[in-house]
């Protein structure tokens, strides 16, 4: 069993930088500190913290920050429970990480009803956020993180959200201006595309799975699904926006679809052991994105049986 006393000092000294710094908010002295951290050194059989400027934490001393992390959640959750009174509003204050396609589109709509009914306070992390290890040094505890890889963490697990469909559009100039003769590698190398900051692999995943194009493409790139809607909008190029964005509120309205749609699988990451608020907000996603399942199924067996 862990000290609690000693994961408290590690802990301290990475979010505070310094041993210095460590034992003047702990209110011990900096020699106190150091026996501790090298007592849990001494206990584990491995270093924790790299003695440079700035300190850095190694990959175990990240994994041990990440658990001190996660009982303190659960310490203060199981406290709200046995003395509700004494909550001074810190418990319902969670981190998450968000991808841009599900904060424009569905996210939000999902989250609000779970703010208004335990006054959550969301502190949300755009990108394809996750904890480890740039983040390890920040004071945010994510509780979880919305991804398209499945890969876990030490200490998660993730749990199927359902598919995320992108459709490939364009403005009708643009179409008639770029792709008169149809889609191949001339017209792809030399158009426009709009991405997705950091997506550059999506689309080039993207042209080669549906369009066979293993090429280089001229693109520009933007940090939300809005901007980048901007720039298709005004005829300056393609590119891939989600599609239940297009849907909401008529915005996918005069666009023309360049080719079929390419669907990727969304996943909810989170620790296995977590306070019952997270696991309730993992499960208003869950709901959320069925009913959105459920939307996207119909209408496409409705466009089918009507093109029969």
């Amino acid at each position: 069993m862990l000290d609690s006393k000693l994961l408290l000092t590690l802990a301290s000294v990475i979010e505070t930088n310094g041993f210095e710094r460590a034992a003047a908010q702990l209110g011990i002295t900096q020699s106190a500190v150091s026996q501790r951290i090298k007592q849990l050194e001494s206990l584990l059989g491995q270093p924790l913290l790299i003695r440079s400027q700035p300190i850095e934490a190694t990959s175990v001393g990240k994994t041990l920050l990440q658990h001190y992390k996660q009982i303190k959640m659960l310490e203060l959750d199981l406290m709200q429970h046995l003395k509700p009174e004494s909550n001074n509003g810190r418990l319902n204050i969670l981190s998450i990480g968000a991808d841009a396609d599900s904060l424009s589109s569905w996210l939000m709509p999902a989250l609000l009803p779970l703010m208004h009914q335990y006054d959550l306070q969301l502190r949300i992390l755009p990108g394809e956020h996750t904890p480890d290890p740039a983040a390890t040094q920040s004071s945010a505890h994510l509780c979880g993180w919305l991804s398209h890889n499945s890969s876990t963490l030490h200490g998660s697990q993730c749990l199927y959200l359902g598919d995320i469909h992108y459709q490939c559009v364009c403005s009708p100039a643009y179409l008639q201006r770029h792709f008169t003769d149809g889609i191949h590698a001339a017209s792809l190398a030399n158009t426009h595309a709009v991405i997705l900051h950091g997506q550059h692999a999506r689309h080039a995943f993207y042209l080669q799975q549906t369009l066979a194009y293993m090429g280089d493409f001229p693109y520009s790139s933007a940090p939300t699904p809005e901007a980048m809607l901007t720039l298709i909008r005004a005829g300056l190029a393609y590119g891939l926006i989600p599609q239940e964005y297009l849907g909401h509120m008529s915005q996918g309205g005069g666009l023309a679809t360049l080719a079929p749609p390419l669907s990727l699988p969304l996943y909810w990451h989170h620790w296995r052991a977590e306070p019952a608020i997270a696991k309730a907000l993992g499960e208003a996603l869950l709901s959320a994105r069925q009913v959105r399942g459920d939307a996207y199924y119909n209408a496409h067996v409705a466009i089918d049986t009507r093109s029969d």
